[in-house]
């Protein structure tokens, strides 16, 4: 997929897209199927907890 050939010069920015390729893949060899679905969720978690941890929550 696409995703795979993603490399961000930005370190953390880096990681965060690692760790959605290994959702969209983990999800795939797990489902057959779903990835871009997986991939939406894992964006909202993610987004969701910086708003949280913006707003003071650890």
């Amino acid at each position: 997929t696409v995703a795979k050939g993603i490399e961000l010069k930005d370190k953390f920015q880096n990681i965060g897209a690692k760790l959605v390729q290994d959702v969209a893949n983990n999800t795939n060899e797990e489902a057959g199927d779903g990835t871009t679905s997986a991939t939406i969720l894992a964006r909202a978690i993610a987004k969701e907890g910086f708003d949280k941890i913006s707003r003071g929550a650890n």
